[in-house]
């Protein structure tokens, strides 16, 4: 369906949207937006950590100790 308007039509925003489509990306961003590499999807080198091991029972406890502290200060 034509346009009835005889105006001309806003320029900038079409050019920055012909820009967006047909522009080379230059800056790289395609290939820094997500690393490579990654050891099978892990964002640390290393294997999973034993859950009955002293850093993960220590995590545990500051977890509930947290739980523990947000539910109790609403009741205050």
């Amino acid at each position: 369906m034509a346009s009835r308007n005889k105006e001309t039509a806003d320029l900038e925003e079409r050019v920055s949207y012909i820009q967006s489509n047909t522009a080379k990306d230059d800056n790289g961003y395609v290939e820094a937006k997500s690393p490579k590499g990654l050891e099978e999807g892990a964002l640390a080198e290393g294997g999973a950590i034993n859950l009955f091991s002293r850093e993960a029972i220590a995590l545990f406890i500051q977890y509930g100790a947290i739980g523990i502290i947000y539910n109790l200060i609403p009741a205050l």
